[in-house]
C-alpha cells in the first residue's frame, strides 16, 4: 500500500489500521469562513441602534433584548453551522459562547476529513474539535480504549488513548458512517468545557441526499504496486480536474516513470464502465513523456471539456498510460484509473 495514507473506510465499516494525527491546528486559510460570536452580534446591533437615534429602553423593532426567557435566549442564541460536500451536507447547532469554522472540499485544513466543521469554545488559545466527512480514517490500536454509545441518534464508537481525559476519536455508523470526530489539542479547556462537546455532538445532522459537488474516490485501480504509483484527483469541475501523481517506493520501478497528455473518460452505468461520447470528430495528443522521480508528487492540469463537452452528474473514472522506461524499445506500459464522482 502507499505510505503516505491511510486506508479508504469503506462503506460497510470503518477500519482501523492506521495512526490518528494530533498535532496543534494551523491557521485557517482562505476557504474558511469564521462566524461571529453572538456576543459580538448583539453589541454590533446596540450599537447601530444608538448611531441611528433608537432609544436602548422599551422594545424597538429590530433591538436585541434585554432579558429574556431561558427558552427564548436558548432559541436566539443557538446557531447552525453547515457545510455541504459531495457525499451529503453536514450540519451542527451551537450554542452562545462557542466559535466555528467551516471547510469545503479542497480547502486542505482538515486533520482527517475532505470537508467538515471545526468548533470550539469562544477565546480560547488553541484547540478545536473537527466534524467530517473522512473518505480514509486509521488510528493505532495500542493504548487504545473504545465504547460503544449513542450521538445524534445513531451508534458511534468512542475512542481514548492512554486513559485521557478527553476521548480521541469518535466515528459515525448506521447511515451517518464516513462521519467522523477528533479532539485536537483540547486538554487546556476541557474540563471546563468537555461535557458540553457530547451536547453539540449530539444535534448532529448528516443529509446523504444533499450532495453539492466531487470528490475523488479511492479504488484499487488508483494504485499501482508494481510500481510504487498512486494517482489521485483534486479541483474535480465538470470541465477538469487537477491531476495528482505520486511514486512512493523507489525500490519499484525498474527504470524512470513517464506519463503523457493522453486520457480517457469513462461513466459508470448500471454498474458497468462505459466510454464517454466525445464531441469533436478528429483529435489528437502531443507526443510528450513527463517524468516522475521516485518518491516524489506532481500534479498535472487537465481539461477535458475540448474532448468530452462538461460532464454531467454521475461517477466516472480517467484513465492514463503510465511507462517504466528503462532505455529505447525497453519499458512496460501500465494503465492507472482515477475515480470521481459529479454532483
Amino acid at each position: 500500500m502507499r505510505k503516505w495514507t491511510i486506508l479508504s473506510i469503506l462503506l460497510a465499516g470503518v477500519m482501523l489500521c492506521g495512526c490518528a494525527d494530533n498535532e496543534d491546528s494551523e491557521e485557517a486559510g482562505a476557504d474558511t469562513q469564521r462566524v461571529e460570536s453572538m456576543d459580538s452580534r448583539e453589541e454590533n446591533a446596540s450599537e447601530a441602534g444608538a448611531i441611528s437615534g433608537v432609544e436602548s429602553e422599551g422594545e424597538q423593532p429590530g433591538d436585541v433584548p434585554e432579558a429574556a426567557s431561558p427558552e427564548t435566549q436558548n432559541e436566539d442564541s443557538t446557531r447552525k453551522a453547515v457545510q455541504g460536500g459531495p457525499y451529503g451536507r453536514l450540519s451542527l447547532s451551537l450554542p452562545e459562547g462557542w466559535a466555528y469554522e467551516i471547510y469545503p472540499m479542497d480547502s486542505e485544513e482538515l486533520r482527517t476529513g475532505i470537508y467538515g466543521i471545526h468548533f470550539y469554545p469562544e477565546g480560547v488559545d488553541e484547540g478545536f474539535v473537527e466534524v467530517c466527512y473522512a473518505d480514509s480514517f486509521g488510528v493505532c490500536g495500542t493504548g487504545l480504549q473504545s465504547e460503544d454509545r449513542t450521538l445524534a441518534g445513531k451508534s458511534v464508537n468512542v475512542g481514548t488513548y492512554d486513559n485521557g481525559e478527553a476521548w480521541d476519536f469518535i466515528t459515525f455508523q448506521e447511515e451517518y458512517k464516513g462521519i467522523v470526530a477528533i479532539n485536537i489539542s483540547v486538554d487546556g479547556w476541557w474540563k471546563e468545557y468537555g461535557d458540553q462537546v457530547f451536547d453539540i455532538l449530539d444535534t448532529l445532522s448528516f443529509e446523504p441526499e444533499v450532495r453539492e459537488g466531487s470528490a475523488y474516490v479511492y479504488s484499487e485501480q488508483s494504485e499501482i504496486t508494481e510500481i510504487g504509483l498512486h494517482l489521485s484527483m483534486k479541483n474535480i469541475s465538470a470541465a477538469g480536474a487537477t491531476l495528482v501523481w505520486n511514486q512512493y517506493d523507489s525500490k519499484a520501478v525498474t527504470g524512470e516513470l513517464q506519463y503523457g497528455d493522453d486520457f480517457v473518460l469513462q461513466q459508470k452505468k448500471d454498474g458497468q464502465w462505459e466510454a464517454v461520447p466525445v464531441v469533436v470528430e478528429n483529435y489528437g495528443f502531443n507526443a510528450v513523456a513527463y517524468p516522475l522521480p521516485s518518491e516524489t508528487t506532481r500534479e498535472q492540469e487537465l481539461n477535458w471539456e475540448w474532448l468530452y463537452g462538461k460532464l454531467t452528474p454521475g461517477e466516472y473514472r480517467i484513465g492514463k498510460g503510465v511507462d517504466d522506461f528503462r532505455a529505447t524499445g525497453d519499458f512496460d506500459v501500465y494503465t492507472i484509473y482515477a475515480q470521481f464522482i459529479l454532483n
